[in-house]
């Protein structure tokens, strides 16, 4: 049968038209030709709406439609997919809808006003998209809305007043946007309001509006991250239905209302990283429904109410970071079902009680940062499903106890820095997944278990700072996983076994203050992950071996060791590092190449037998400490050390420098310490034309050269750090504080790091005592021009350098009076102006110097009588000795008619007069300048001047500690 030309005709149309002009009419209805529309609006793929067919009647079938019995569309719901387009506002044909649906699907723009039109609308979400502006109060016409679902946008302005007249409203959840202004106080209009949710909004500030508290029906408050202010009120407890509080990291203060324990449907309690006070109310313990309880990091005071155990649901208990006093209570042990608790950084005391053993759910517990005594329970070992053990930081004694190896599931054990003895319990390495284990700062004995390598997950094995001994166990090899091996301060002993090369993950390599012995191991380039390498203060000896220097590395130190030899020119190849310290060796000659480490932070040469000239310094950008004391060094301080703009020590003290003073040293902003003391420099140090500029050096030295001239004024005048006006802006704090090497680890949302800070290390006059120091005090200012040949007077100027703790220009020409204006440098603590030609009375404004314990003005041509009064009583004859003019007490020659004076006040110092002007006294911070011989007081410190014995150099280096840090837990995990 022959075709008709015609149907032939009508059915190509019906196919091609379609597809030439997109826009014809559509056989669909008006509904689906608004959603057609917006289809076309989308930007991004659009193969999950391909069943969006024109040529249906309806579109009732299409993906994410949902229609009535009349075929009117009631729900739009697209959920994960990327539409990258606009919420539609092409509504008109839409007023049938009930609910929208448009969540995680990568819309932008504005919410629409146009939205407002669908009246029928009781369900609204938008949320997890990329929505900007603000939120329309239009919205707010649609009195059938039940939920609405704007959060994880970008939406900023205010949250509306009109929300209130969402009677019906049941569900609002605004959190994670950009929201600004007040939570308005019409929302307690909404009495069927069961969540709300308006977190994470930063600037979302005021006070919690007092009507919130009449949406009884409310099930969930949720205000966390956001500005909001005040307190909770006891109003609080009128919301019996409440299940969930989450208003964590606020400004919340006040106390937390007992009303609270009224709310008994409580599941949720998550109050922490506010501000609130006072006591943990007993009323919780009310809280039959109570699962989480997390109030850590407020300022909560008293102690853990005993009626927390009546919270027999709870799981999670964290009110860590507080000032809780107390012991934990025994009632405790009826919390069966608990699997986290937190009560670490607080002040907790008396012992860890024997119900614990009960906690069998128990998978986290930290009781670190307290006043915990006693020793740790053997019910312990009860605790089957424990993965994490923290108890460091406490006064914990005994051993370690053994029923510890029940607890096989554990992962994470700190036990640092507490009072336990005995050894290692072999048990602990049975553990097949332990991860970290952290011993140090404890007084454990006898030798590191071999059986340590079966431990083939572990990553952290920390037992620094204990009194172990024997060798290093060949087995640690097998920990290819290792990342921290932590040995130092003890006295292991022995060479370091070649198997540790098979701990091919490890970053960090920390051995110092032992006793190992042998050749340093030549295979260390092998371990290309270590970034941090300490073998200080051990008795390793022999020459360098070539290429040991790992490429990643960041911190390397073998100071205090019997090397010798030249420092290898492949240490110049490390691109990394920015701590070198080969201090306290025999080494004997410098590379060149040391000059180019741009990264280089901290370079420690001191105390070799390093000879030759100090190479240049081209690519030294961030170096901050250069440290060449104690060797052979000769010629002229390198001019090219200008290009270290950021260095802040250098010390080249006891060498042969042949220069005069290198005035280009005020090119360098940051310069702090100067010690140039006991070379050949020689010459004037200027005139009164010279510019002098050092605003932040706080301490030089040139004592014991060869200067001379007078005292230009200029180098004083400008000594800005010196001045009275810098004394309280700098507080206690240590030079070099932020010299240090963090390791951080991150594990299973966790994340642990590693400090250690690097030493200053230098020699600096106090009081007379050359003291090696390893942590200065910012407060201490000291100037030393003795032992030179200067001459003329003193300049008056230095009077202005009010923050002075000594002061020493003896040994020298000097002539003139003592300036007055002396008695303007009240924080001084020591002056010695001995050997001189001065001339004239002892000014009495130095009696206004009531913090000044050490004075020295023998050997001069002074004359008159001898102040009296506050620490001038205290002086002795040692201090005028040689001063022919000189009379009155301690002298025992009189002046003229004072024959019939009283005898002099007791030498006694009083505890205000020898004070810092900010409240320290002397003896607490020296502790922090380095040990030293204090005169006058009882407290003795050691001086050293040669090699030091081994028990000695821990006290030295007891002030670098190795900690370890954790963030904090929430009841999903920690949390920085």
């Amino acid at each position: 049968m022959p075709l008709n030309p015609w149907n032939t005709l009508f059915s190509f149309l019906t196919i091609i038209l379609p597809l030439l002009n997109p826009f014809v009419a559509f056989a669909v209805n008006p509904q689906g030709e608004a959603l057609l529309s917006w289809k076309q609006s989308l930007n991004g793929p659009t193969v999950a709406l391909s069943n969006w067919n024109p040529t249906d009647e309806t579109p009732c079938g299409w993906l994410g439609i949902t229609c009535n019995i009349n075929k009117e569309v009631v729900e739009l719901k697209l959920r994960d997919l990327s539409l990258y387009g606009t919420v539609p506002t092409n509504l008109t044909s839409l007023v049938s809808l009930t609910k929208v649906v448009l969540t995680s699907t990568n819309l932008t723009g504005s919410v629409p006003r146009e939205i407002a039109i669908l009246h029928e609308l009781n369900y609204l979400d938008l949320s997890d998209n990329a929505l900007t502006g603000e939120i329309p109060s239009e919205i707010c016409n649609l009195l059938k809305l039940q939920e609405i679902h704007l959060d994880s946008n970008q939406l900023e302005g205010s949250i509306p007043a009109q929300i209130g007249n969402l009677t019906s409203l049941k569900w609002l959840t605004l959190h994670e946007n950009q929201l600004n202004g007040e939570i308005p106080n019409t929302v307690g209009n909404l009495k069927n309001l069961q969540v709300i949710r308006v977190g994470i909004n930063k600037y979302l500030g005021g006070i919690i509006p007092r009507e919130i508290w009449n949406c009884t029906e409310l099930t969930m408050l949720g205000l966390a991250g956001t500005s909001v202010s005040g307190f909770l009120p006891p109003s609080l407890g009128l919301l019996k239905k409440l299940e969930t509080i989450y208003i964590m990291k606020t400004l919340l203060s006040g106390q937390i209302p007992p009303e609270i324990g009224d709310c008994t449907a409580l599941q949720e309690i998550s109050l922490y990283q506010n501000s609130l006070t006072g006591s943990i109310p007993k009323s919780l313990g009310n809280l039959k429904n109570l699962q989480t309880l997390n109030l850590w990091h407020n300022n909560l005071v008293g102690t853990i109410p005993s009626e927390l155990g009546n919270c027999k649901k709870l799981i999670f208990l964290d009110v860590s970071g507080n000032s809780l006093t107390g012991n934990i209570p025994q009632s405790f042990g009826n919390l069966s079902a608990l699997q986290e608790l937190g009560l670490q950084m607080n002040q907790i005391s008396d012992e860890i009680p024997a119900q614990l053993g009960n906690w069998k759910e128990l998978t986290y517990i930290d009781l670190g940062h307290n006043r915990i005594a006693g020793t740790i329970p053997s019910e312990i070992g009860n605790l089957t499903k424990l993965q994490q053990l923290f108890l460091d930081n406490n006064k914990l004694v005994g051993p370690i106890p053994s029923s510890i190896s029940k607890c096989q599931n554990l992962e994470i054990l700190g036990l640092a820095s507490n009072g336990l003895t005995g050894n290692i319990p072999q048990g602990i390495f049975q553990f097949k997944k332990l991860k970290i284990i952290n011993l140090s700062s404890n007084n454990l004995s006898g030798e590191i278990p071999k059986n340590i390598g079966n431990c083939s997950f572990l990553i952290w094995f920390e037992v620094g700072d204990n009194k172990l001994a024997g060798p290093i166990p060949r087995e640690i090899g097998n920990l290819e996983n290792l990342d921290i091996l932590g040995l130092s301060l003890n006295r292991i002993s022995g060479n370091v076994p070649a198997e540790i090369f098979g701990c091919r993950n490890l970053e960090y390599l920390n051995l110092h203050s032992n006793l190992i012995t042998g050749n340093f191991p030549g295979k260390l380039s092998r371990l290309v992950l270590l970034q941090f390498v300490d073998f200080s203060n051990n008795f390793i000896e022999g020459t360098w071996p070539l290429h040991v220097f790992p490429r990643h590395i960041v911190f390397f130190s073998i100071s205090r060791n019997n090397l010798s030899g030249e420092i290898p020119s492949s240490v110049c190849n490390l691109n990394f590092v920015n701590c070198l310290d080969f201090s306290h060796n025999h080494f004997s000659m410098i590379p060149p190449c040391l000059g180019n480490m741009s990264d280089l932070i901290n370079l420690e040469l001191r105390n070799n037998n390093l000879h030759g000239a100090i190479p240049k310094f081209v690519k030294c950008s961030n170096l901050r400490s250069l440290k060449l004391a104690d060797n052979q060094l000769e010629g002229p301080l390198p001019r090219s050390l200008v290009n270290c703009k950021k260095l802040e020590i250098l010390d080249v003290a006891n060498n042969r420098l042949n220069d005069t003073f290198p005035h280009w040293l005020v090119n360098l902003p940051e310069l702090r310490v100067l010690l140039l003391r006991s070379n050949n420099f020689h010459g004037s140090i200027g005139n009164h034309k010279t510019k002098f500029s050092f605003p932040n050096l706080r301490i030089i030295d040139i004592s014991h050269n060869m200067f001379h001239g007078h005292l230009p004024s200029n180098i004083f005048k400008y000594l800005s750090a010196m001045m009275n006006g810098n004394m309280d802006n700098d507080g206690l704090q240590y030079m070099g504080d932020d010299y240090h090497f963090v390791f951080r680890r991150d594990m299973d949302n966790d994340y642990y790091s590693h400090n250690d800070s690097v030493t200053i290390d230098v020699t600096i006059d106090i009081k007379g005592n050359y003291i090696d120091v390893v942590k200065i005090l910012t407060l201490l200012k000291t100037i030393d021009f003795s032992n030179n040949s200067f001459k003329g007077e003193i300049p008056k100027v230095i009077g202005n350098l009010g923050s002075l703790k000594g002061l020493n220009f003896s040994h020298n020409n000097l002539m003139g009076h003592i300036p007055i204006s002396f008695g303007n440098l009240t924080n001084l603590e020591w002056l010695d102006l001995s050997s001189n030609k001065l001339t004239g009375n002892i000014p009495i404004q130095l009696t206004n110097l009531t913090s000044l314990e050490i004075l020295n003005l023998s050997k001069n041509h002074l004359v008159g009588l001898i102040p009296q009064g506050k620490q001038f009583n205290t002086f002795t004859n040692a201090s005028y000795s040689e001063n022919l003019g000189l009379c009155g007490f301690p002298l025992t020659k009189t002046c003229g008619n004072d024959e019939g004076q009283q005898p002099p006040p007791s030498p006694t110092i009083q505890e205000d007069d020898v004070g810092f002007a900010n409240g320290f006294h002397w003896k607490v911070v020296l502790l922090g300048y380095g040990c030293g011989v204090m005169f006058g007081l009882g407290m003795g410190y050691l001086v050293f001047s040669s090699e030091k014995p081994k028990y000695l150099l821990t006290i030295i280096y007891g002030e670098r500690r190795n900690k370890v840090r954790r963030s904090k837990k929430n009841a999903h995990g920690r949390i920085s």
